[in-house]
């Protein structure tokens, strides 16, 4: 908990990158706070929402840049916190995959990249699916790639069928698995897993990265070095 000494005002974390030029940075805070209050029938007297003004460090940067936090209390009373949410403008930088994911699975990448950019708004009730749906586009893609003669049955399996019959290397597919049961929790009603969240399931999304690419090299240099 950071207590940034303006009117009693309690946050749980403050911003650590910049989102004009998306570097890890350490910015500089204003005294520019603004409390947002909305219409609510019990107390009207305190705020849900929270900006703040800060400035970027960075001498090749300088901007300066909101950081948006919510309140994480019933409303009732002054207790509780704000919750940093996001940072606006959003200035999103696309993520870079291996050249072996980009010509596997070019919609895995921008599926990928359009839930991180929604993320970084703030709609992290939506950006959850949309990880899902990458998941989903990359593990099929990768067993198309494999099985080429399956690729119209791949298509319109169930994911965990897929993953189930043709996902041979282990660490793909206990990974892919957990990603698919926290991606599963993004688009119910309840979660199953409490204690998990979308950062475990962009976690295990990288740890299916990280495998499929080592398979991939492994095939690679296989077909490139025959025993003689």
């Amino acid at each position: 908990m950071i207590s940034i000494g303006i009117n009693g005002i309690d946050v749980d974390q403050e911003p650590n990158c910049c989102p004009v030029c998306n570097h890890l940075v350490s910015p500089k805070r204003t005294n520019v706070v603004k409390e947002i209050f909305t219409d609510n029938p019990i107390n009207k007297r305190f705020s849900r929402f929270l900006e703040i003004l800060y400035e970027c460090p960075s001498v090749k940067c300088g901007h300066l840049f909101l950081s948006h936090f919510e309140r994480k209390s019933n409303g009732v009373s002054t207790k509780g916190y704000y919750t940093f949410t996001h940072a606006t403008p959003n200035n999103f930088k696309p993520r870079k995959f291996d050249e072996r994911i980009s010509k596997i699975s070019p919609d895995f990448i921008e599926i990928f990249n359009q839930s991180s950019n929604a993320e970084n708004s703030g709609l992290s009730h939506v950006c959850g699916m949309g990880y899902r749906k990458a998941l989903e586009f990359l593990i099929k893609d990768y067993c198309v790639s494999l099985y080429s003669d399956s690729s119209e049955k791949i298509m319109k399996m169930r994911l965990m069928n897929c993953i189930d019959k043709y996902i041979t290397d282990i660490n793909i597919k206990e990974c892919a698995t957990r990603a698919v049961w926290l991606g599963n929790d993004e688009t119910h009603y309840q979660r199953k897993w409490q204690d998990k969240d979308i950062s475990d399931l962009k976690l295990l999304i990288d740890l299916v990265i990280h495998w499929v690419v080592s398979d991939l090299m492994t095939q690679e240099y296989m077909q490139s070095m025959q025993r003689s």
